[in-house]
């Protein structure tokens, strides 16, 4: 398979794979590899070099300003579902947080600084529907979500069942419109944003939280894809 078609699946927050690749920024089992064309096998471990700061540092800095949350952030206990290279988590420390537990199935992508930072727990090659109290010992104030592939709702459904939330807990996921109405190419239509967005609502409120907000997000996602972000309150008591 072309590097550049494989990056792009594996890593769908990489607005430009292919400069990515051109910029050597890219590693091929071990190996830097700068041909976008080049055929690798599907199964090949993919490692990029992050230079900047993670795009989600200010997705979600925007979004957590918006919904009144800033405050709410400094001393809390923090999940990070996504965590990817960090930006999510690195916006809930710039605003206090605790403690952040960084939740994501792939390996090697978090920033080094996240890695080295005694707030940070770092819960690599782990699947949501993995979490116990083992890895997530603490109770925990804040869940905030960004996966891919896996609708949003699928995704706090898992999580809720396996972690100890405080009652009131807030939890804010980002909608990624594509993946929630499984479709192959990203939805443009107004009609197909709001199903994306009820059918993330709905399935988080079956699984016992409050939707509180669902607001579009202020920075695009992938190839400018339009994205929501869902406000929810816990509604059980501390588990």
């Amino acid at each position: 398979m072309p590097l550049v078609k494989l990056l792009a699946r594996q890593r769908p927050d990489i607005d430009d794979p292919a400069a990515a690749i051109a910029a050597m920024a890219v590693r091929v089992d071990g190996a830097i590899v700068t041909n976008p064309g080049a055929n690798v096998r599907p199964d090949a471990s993919i490692v990029v070099r992050v230079d900047q700061a993670p795009r989600g540092i200010e997705k979600l800095g925007h979004a957590l300003d918006r919904l009144g949350l800033t405050a709410a952030v400094a001393g809390a206990v923090c999940l990070d579902v996504g965590a990817c290279t960090g930006g999510f988590t690195r916006a809930l420390l710039d605003r206090g947080a605790a403690r952040v537990y960084a939740v994501d199935v792939g390996h090697g992508q978090l920033l080094g600084s996240l890695r080295a930072d005694a707030r940070v727990v770092n819960l690599e090659r782990t699947n949501v529907a993995d979490l116990d109290d083992v890895l997530v010992r603490d109770a925990l104030d804040l869940v905030v979500v960004d996966v891919s592939k896996l609708p949003l709702g699928k995704a706090v459904e898992q999580m809720t069942e396996r972690v100890r939330l405080r009652a009131g807990a807030e939890l804010v996921g980002l909608v990624k419109p594509m993946f929630e109405l499984r479709l192959g190419e990203l939805p443009t239509s107004a009609e197909q944003l709001a199903e994306a967005g009820d059918r993330a609502v709905g399935a988080i409120e079956a699984a016992g939280w409050t939707v509180r907000a669902l607001i579009e997000s202020e920075v695009r996602g992938n190839r400018g894809a339009v994205e929501l972000f869902v406000h929810a309150a816990f509604s059980g008591a501390d588990g």
